[in-house]
């Protein structure tokens, strides 16, 4: 058998269904390590276990077939009976299977060989470069075709991939922050010699099963996912292989909870485009997926909007009180207990575009005589974290606009999610501001005090991974 393995030979097989539809499924998976991989002429990892304890759950016993991705997902589409795992869900591919899971979460981003990627803070710049390694027909290589990337290199195996990327033939990899490690390894390659250059986007992974499945097959792969996950068994055998941040919880949530009684203060602030007034009514991305979560946990509606250094305090000194969008650092880190990302962006110094200011590194920055600041905000807090002693500091983040265009501050701390909305707002065009500088990328929460309850937070998480899971989360915009 393990001969048959090494060299991709694999069988057909039957497997009994619980129902007494006796099925010929077809089950199919490709070698990406730590979820599914070939050790020793083997197939393990975290997917291929969780896959094969639901088999003997249900009194099935099959091999598995290991083939290319793109020929594995290309007979998921046009055979009817077909299982394929690990599967990124995503809108685009929401009615092509029916779904089993989640069995992983995991995080894609643009990989570059250390110490020689390019600068890059919006998929914009990474259109840019010469040439971006992809997996033919992996999730990854379909989002960025949707973006309008015309500059992939396709190649049906990710080891290959980080080949061309370590010899230079291509600038980025597009890859999951677990994969990389896994393919490095696998190949006998330092994975320090790669590093992150542009986060992109989370996703879980599911087994997906063809439309021409019966329904009653994936609902008893569905059941049986769920006892291992009421049992402990689910996250036994994924800690084996993935970080506790990447295993995902049951679902669907409990009908009784605590959080039902607790009497929760939910703050925001006035920063389009995440949350943000319009003629009174409170708008925005952050604020639509709040308030989806409020409604699943059957919570009134009740956000408050009050300036940031307000609900911050708020949140730092009383039990209960939820504060969002928050930024998620390092000296935060212990203040609050955490539920996101709700989204991701990437901080930057922002000055007039007819200004003469060039800086290359946050040293130069303090070099500047005046940087506009929002109280207390979270780029405040890392700049006062680095030494910087140039800060004008103000309650309402549009006055820095007005500041910057009077002279009155040479720079502005901002970031590409809402700087162009902020302008606006401020009454200038956008294009009146130019990025000088990008600090950093980092990613939004919801902010609870810790104080509140980890039941409450769970729930919340829990909540936000099932809309992220179910397609609302893109639906609401959030990309």
């Amino acid at each position: 058998m393990r001969r048959k393995l090494a060299l991709g030979i694999f069988l057909f097989f039957v497997l009994p269904v619980t129902s007494g539809l006796s099925q010929e499924l077809t089950i199919i998976s490709e070698n990406s390590p730590p979820f599914n991989f070939i050790k020793d002429g083997v197939l393990t990892g975290s997917s291929t276990e969780v896959v094969r304890e639901i088999m003997r759950r249900l009194n099935q016993t099959a091999d598995i077939q290991v083939m290319t991705w793109a020929r594995g997902y290309q007979l998921a589409q046009t055979r009817p009976n077909v299982v394929l795992f690990s599967t990124a869900r995503t809108k685009e591919r929401e009615n092509l299977f029916h779904w089993v899971g989640p069995i992983y979460k995991v995080r894609f981003g643009f990989y570059a060989k250390k110490g020689t990627g390019p600068d890059l803070t919006s998929l914009d710049d990474a259109k840019k470069v010469s040439a971006i390694a992809t997996y033919k027909d992996d999730v990854r290589e379909q989002l960025l075709k949707s973006q309008g990337f015309t500059n992939l290199d396709s190649s049906k195996s990710p080891a290959s991939n980080l080949k061309k990327l370590l010899s230079g033939r291509v600038d980025l990899w597009l890859y999951s922050n677990l994969g990389v490690s896994s393919i490095a390894r696998q190949i006998g390659i330092d994975p320090g010699e790669v590093e992150l250059v542009l986060p992109f986007k989370d996703y879980y992974a599911y087994i997906a099963l063809s439309k021409g499945t019966p329904q009653v097959v994936a609902q008893e792969w569905q059941a049986a996912l769920d006892e291992m996950k009421r049992d402990g068994t689910f996250k036994k055998i994924s800690r084996k292989w993935l970080p506790e941040e990447n295993i995902p919880e049951i679902r669907p949530l409990p009908a009784k909870s605590k959080i039902a009684s607790a009497k929760l203060k939910i703050f925001t602030e006035d920063s389009p485009p995440a949350n943000y007034l319009d003629n009174g009514k409170l708008k925005g991305v952050s604020v639509e997926i709040v308030r989806e979560i409020l409604r699943r946990l059957k919570l009134p509606d009740k956000i408050q909007t009050v300036p940031w250094a307000r609900g911050y305090t708020l949140a730092l000194t009383q039990s209960n009180v939820a504060l969002f969008s928050t930024t998620r650092l390092p000296q935060r880190e212990k203040l609050f207990k955490w539920v996101g990302p709700l989204y991701s962006q990437t901080w930057g110094f922002y000055a007039r575009k007819d200004s003469a200011i060039q800086i290359s590194s946050l040293e130069e920055a303090k070099t500047v005589s005046r940087i506009g600041t929002y109280h207390k905000d979270a780029k405040e807090q890392y700049l006062l974290a680095k030494g910087f002693r140039n800060l004008v500091s103000t309650n309402r983040n549009l006055n820095n606009i007005r500041h910057i265009m009077d002279g009155t501050i040479d720079l502005w701390v901002s970031s590409d999610f809402n700087m162009s909305y902020q302008a606006r707002q401020a009454g200038i065009n956008p294009d009146q501001l130019k990025l000088v500088f990008p600090i950093k990328r980092v990613e939004n929460y919801i902010a609870f005090s810790i104080q509140s309850a980890d039941s409450l937070v769970n729930q919340w998480q829990q909540t936000l991974d099932e809309i992220k899971e179910d397609g609302t989360y893109n639906r609401l915009g959030a990309e």
